[in-house]
């Protein structure tokens, strides 16, 4: 049974205005909310997990995978690679692992496979198999440390960006839900303010807000830890003919300077070692902050506001319908 999208949302507003409830300026703020224009088959990638050789979702706080029949949530070319790779990689597998599959263009998907166990070398020749098969376009298997993965056919993922296509690696980050992203980037880009202003994007990944946080800024540094998303956020702004300061580094500590905006979307773990020790705040006049998790959002945020900034914007993204996972989008200002 699927809960009334009205259900869903009181919810997971309830989350959010929970996450915010006694911080500096939330009584002044009107909560808004954005839908999804799709709530079934919306998802572009899948993290699965494979024991032995059972493939499927592991279950929630906990290691034990599931095998699960179908999931209404995948866009329907993920759904047939789900498929596939169940019928070329389950015998074939060793240990634990774990499989993203990931929408490339409009029909393709990218398989990636990742585990620490050393595998059979049946598998490979199950992978081959599996490249082979409809609106599969590539292949890569990642075992232990190996400095390179083995690739079938091409593993190069094209996502679709607010303004077009963005390039990222195999196995990378990206945005779910296509429709309720681009609403969010523009969103972003709005309350960043960028023009003439000097920002601080951290965990870039692929510049998904890049490429339109350096439309308007004076100067922009997007920080990102995956050498290859940085690689491809680079390549995706000299596509457009634009220019940032793409770094390597760790996000929770970022090159010192004063900025007059920071764009922030963290993982699930948040960032509470920027707020609680870095050398950028306060001096930042805006925070804009995309969150994933409301509970680790909820601690961020009594960080900045004791660092004296008070919320000014808060909104949810119904970036994952049928679920309790809600985006959130907040922006702080300074006192």
């Amino acid at each position: 049974m699927i809960a009334e999208p009205s259900l869903q949302r009181e919810v997971k507003l309830g989350f959010l205005r929970e996450a915010c409830r006694g911080l500096p300026g939330v009584d002044e703020v009107d909560v808004q909310w954005f839908e999804s224009p799709t709530k079934l088959g919306y998802r572009r990638r899948a993290r699965l997990a494979w024991h032995r050789d059972i493939i499927g979702y592991r279950q929630l706080r906990s290691k034990h995978v599931t095998s699960v029949d179908e999931c209404i949530v995948l866009m329907e070319p993920l759904r047939r690679a789900w498929d596939e790779a169940m019928e070329c990689l389950a015998s074939s597998l060793r240990g634990d692992g774990e499989i993203q599959l990931q929408l490339t263009g409009d029909a393709q998907v990218v398989a990636t496979l990742v585990s620490d166990d050393e595998q059979d070398p049946v598998l490979y020749g199950a992978c081959e198999r599996l490249c082979g098969r409809p609106g599969i376009a590539g292949v890569a298997l990642r075992i232990g440390d190996a400095a390179q993965p083995a690739v079938w056919g091409s593993t190069r993922v094209l996502l679709e960006g607010a303004d077009g296509l963005l390039e990222a690696p195999e196995g990378g980050f990206s945005q779910a839900n296509d429709g309720v992203n681009a609403v969010l980037v523009e969103e972003v880009a709005r309350l960043a303010e960028v023009s003439g202003a000097k920002v601080l994007e951290l965990h870039a990944g692929v510049g998904n807000f890049t490429v339109a946080l350096a439309r308007g800024a004076k100067t922009l540094v997007a920080v990102e830890q995956d050498p290859r998303a940085v690689e491809a956020c680079q390549r995706n702004l000299k596509e457009r003919g634009l220019s940032a300061r793409v770094v390597v580094g760790d996000a929770n500590h970022p090159p010192k300077g004063r900025y007059d905006v920071v764009v922030l979307d963290p993982p699930r773990q948040g960032a509470r070692t920027f707020f609680e020790s870095s050398g950028v705040l306060p001096h930042p006049s805006r925070i804009v902050y995309v969150s994933c998790d409301t509970a680790t959002l909820a601690r961020d945020l009594r960080l900045a506001t004791d660092a004296g900034y008070r919320l000014d914007y808060v909104a949810g993204f119904d970036m994952f319908p049928q679920t309790a996972h809600l985006e959130s989008l907040v922006r702080l200002a300074r006192s």
